[in-house]
């Protein structure tokens, strides 16, 4: 792996797998502490986050989404945009964009050579992973005179190293019950840490849309805590409750003799992306009315941003039978399901199968649970990825097993639960048997997503 020396050294000649092998293994030796370490470090570097305008991102699910259709916004009303994003699914690159181009593979080694020589000069604490990258992409918008940055935290908020920006909008999409185990385990705990990015006179935007009973009681203590935090900080707190009426009427959904159907993306046909696009529209107009922007003179900007919009990993179709997604925890697993249930009843496959991989830090009993309880697949297959995190596709195994022995009402659906262990040879096992009138999703973790991204790469799948 590459030294200090190595990478201060102009002279050194680095590679991009080097730098990524070496950013991957900071975790191993470099702890997350406040944020006190890494002002130190951007004070050094001349604080770049201080010098583009800013709009910051946190929340449960819809962050990615979010982030990108604020960027394509941007970029469509003629800004340079940058957006910052995590994780990345195949190539470290893709965390770092401007106008929805990754950062290339020299400029990532130089803007990561330029945080080290602060480190190394001024004798440093080592930044933790998700600082390191935060740091350089900062340097990186900097040097490359960007208008605007959509920074998407990493997790929770308030300690997170993206907190350290001044943005010029806030938003937080919808809150749910994950990362518990850092955030706390109550609704209101984790709202009050996504509630931490709120900035003194800074609009904030909250996308709480409520999906049921049990959701609507978590919406609304979510929302008290964001609510009271902005109150606090003098900040104008504007609450999505509901999808934007005009953006039903772009997508002929809204009965009107007038309606003129302006969007037509596929991506849209999912709940959640609407939900998504709402929070994303007000945060653009709130933006546009700070900088008295005559982009809102009209929705053309709105609606190509919307018409260009797509996501990987996003119920993405990969194939025409091939859908992934990303869901990844028990907010969105319903969400996915809906999703799947909506194309399902369009397309009437003869078959529906579903693999499966989840990491260990999730509810994945309660995630099995919905799935059970959904009655959509026919077959399922559980699967692990590459990380430390994943969860053992035995265990998963087992558990679908046991939920289907106790529900007579889930075995007439599910006919086949499968552990296949080593993704590759799971995919390999249940595309080869795909038949053309036969659907395949998949879900449970981002890593899972990724890792097909990149098989799909590699097979052409």
């Amino acid at each position: 792996m590459l030294t200090v020396e190595d990478i201060v050294n102009d002279e050194k000649k680095l590679s991009i797998q080097d730098v990524t092998e070496y950013i991957l293994a900071i975790p191993k030796f470099a702890e997350k502490i406040g944020t006190e370490n890494l002002r130190k470090v951007m004070d050094k570097l001349g604080n770049p986050q201080n010098k583009v305008k800013a709009v910051h991102i946190a929340g449960t699910n819809g962050k990615g989404s979010t982030t990108e259709m604020i960027r394509l916004m941007l970029s469509e009303a003629g800004y340079k945009t940058g957006a910052f994003t995590s994780p990345h699914l195949v190539k470290i690159n893709e965390r770092i964009k401007i106008d929805g181009v990754d950062i290339s593979d020299e400029d990532f080694i130089a803007s990561f050579r330029d945080v080290m020589k602060v480190v190394d000069k001024y004798s440093l604490m080592h930044p933790s992973f998700f600082e390191y990258i935060f740091a350089m992409a900062a340097v990186y918008y900097e040097r490359q005179n960007v208008d605007y940055v959509v920074y998407e935290t990493g997790m929770g908020g308030r300690l997170d190293a993206t907190n350290i920006i001044d943005p010029v909008v806030t938003v937080i999409t919808s809150i749910g019950m994950d990362h518990m185990q850092y955030l706390g385990d109550t609704v209101e705990k984790i709202a009050y840490e996504k509630a931490g990015i709120i900035k003194p006179g800074v609009p904030v935007i909250h996308n709480c849309i409520d999906h049921g009973d049990i959701d609507k009681d978590l919406k609304i203590k979510a929302s008290k805590v964001i609510e009271d935090t902005a109150k606090a900080n003098d900040s104008k707190c504007i609450f999505i409750s509901e999808v934007d009426e005009r953006l039903n009427e772009w997508l002929g959904l809204k009965n009107s003799e007038n309606t003129v159907k302006a969007v037509n993306n596929p991506a849209f046909y999912v709940q959640y992306q609407k939900e998504n696009a709402s929070a994303a529209i007000k945060a653009f107009e709130s933006i546009m009315s700070l900088t008295r922007d005559k982009a809102l003179e009209s929705y053309d900007v709105i609606l190509r941003a919307l018409n260009n919009f797509k996501m990987p990993a996003r119920m993405e179709k990969i194939k025409n039978n091939v859908i992934i997604d990303g869901a990844h925890n028990t907010d969105a697993i319903p969400q996915f399901l809906s999703a799947v249930r909506d194309m399902v009843d369009r397309e009437k496959p003869a078959n529906v199968k579903f693999i499966f991989a989840v990491s260990n830090d999730k509810d994945y009993p309660a995630m099995v649970r919905m799935i059970c309880e959904s009655k959509l697949f026919d077959e399922i297959y559980l699967t692990t990825f590459n990380s430390y995190r994943t969860t053992d596709a035995d265990s998963i195994c087992k558990l679908f097993r046991e939920m289907i022995d106790n529900n007579a009402e889930y075995g007439k659906k599910i006919k086949t639960v499968r552990s296949i262990p080593i993704l590759s040879e799971c995919l390999d096992t249940v595309l080869s048997g795909l038949l053309d009138n036969e659907m395949l999703f998949t879900a449970g973790s981002l890593y899972l997503a990724g890792e097909i991204e990149a098989y799909k790469e590699i097979h052409n799948a």
